[in-house]
């Protein structure tokens, strides 16, 4: 079924709102898995929602945490996020730090004690889109283990780094430093669909196809993707004080995640006038756009520039929802109390985006 971008609006802020979450926090989930979904990021859209709803379900997920600034030196801010959504904990810390930027030039925020902090991307956006640079990074439940070991130990632990220009799209990197995330691995034994083996190994350590035996997920790039995994423990734990390594929950168990988050702020206006340095942004990305293609390559691309098309693309055409994440969705909005028994997804949808 597709929807429209304002359907999975309303969609994920009714669902939300009627787990208990209050409608200002629901609506800012809603924003940063919306933009997942439409800028084809879909492991961390729709298909993350279903794991926030079973972690509501086990009262692992916190929808009205006791959300509290427990340092604040200046430029420098600690957050407790008393186990709430990652997702609005980030916001929050952003709405504060933004005017920290402003004042000092460069402000940092860290937190302890949340859950998963979204697509990383729609950070880096809001940051250009205020003209400033970002730098975000998290530790998540622990999905791999350190090079040459077989323990989960570290998490997917993205790095989203977001810079404004003037003319083009703001460049914008969210990267995990796996493979992929533990959502496509989710996604692709929701399907039933195999993945390929360079994504995942098994409980042994052997690549593996199939989702279902899938249990440490891969590096990027060997020993060097292992090492910026640990520089974002580092950066996202040692600081806010959250827990890292074998004290972070299970996530086979829908355990509480208290993992961390580190959000730094610059603003460009301190080191030059903002409109100067967007146009050095507009000709540094041109310098990369028009220089020569190699054989088999028609665009050179800047990162976060497929997203950001992709968004406008999907915006008009819609999200496709398939068959298997629609009834995944309508059981546990039903046992939430969001549904009416019998209901299906169409009617969910049709039900919040009135």
């Amino acid at each position: 079924m597709l929807i429209r971008y304002e359907e999975e609006l309303g969609l994920v802020k009714g669902i939300l709102t009627a787990a208990g979450f209050p409608e200002e926090d629901a609506a800012t989930i809603a924003k940063v898995i919306a933009h997942s979904d439409f800028t084809g990021v879909y492991s961390h859209g729709l298909s993350r929602l279903t794991r926030y709803m079973r972690q509501i379900e086990a009262g692992s997920l916190n929808p009205r945490p006791d959300f509290r600034r427990v340092e604040d030196s200046g430029a420098v801010s600690v957050y407790d996020g008393d186990n709430g959504s990652g997702i609005v904990a980030v916001n929050r810390a952003y709405d504060e730090l933004r005017e920290k930027a402003k004042q000092y030039g460069v402000a940092m925020a860290c937190g302890r004690r949340n859950a998963n902090i979204g697509c990383g991307s729609y950070y880096g956006w809001r940051a250009a889109a205020d003209d400033l640079v970002a730098l975000v990074t998290c530790n998540t439940y622990a999905f791999t283990s350190p090079f040459g070991g077989a323990d989960r130990l570290i998490g997917t632990n993205p790095i989203i780094l977001g810079v404004p220009a003037g003319e083009e799209y703001p460049i914008v990197m969210d990267i995990s430093t796996t493979f992929v995330a533990m959502g496509k691995i989710q996604a692709a034994e929701r399907e039933g669909q195999p993945i390929p083996d360079t994504w995942a190994k098994d409980h042994d350590g052997a690549p593996t196809a199939d989702p279902a035996q899938a249990f440490s997920l891969s590096p990027i790039a060997g020993h060097k993707g292992y090492g910026l995994a640990v520089m974002v423990d580092v950066l996202s734990t040692m600081f806010s004080g959250a827990c890292f390594g074998t004290d972070i929950g299970l996530f086979s168990k829908l355990e509480k995640e208290n993992t961390g988050f580190c959000l730094i702020l610059i603003d460009p206006a301190r080191f030059m006038p903002i409109d100067q340095f967007k146009a050095r942004v507009d000709r540094y990305v041109r310098m990369m756009k028009d220089s020569r293609k190699a054989p088999g390559f028609e665009e050179i691309f800047l990162p976060g520039e497929i997203e950001f098309r992709k968004f406008e693309q999907m915006k008009q055409a819609g999200f496709a929802v398939s068959e298997a994440l629609a009834r995944e969705l309508t059981e546990l909005s039903v046992r939430l109390g969001a549904l009416e028994p019998g209901a299906d997804f169409a009617a969910l949808v049709a039900k919040f985006s009135a």
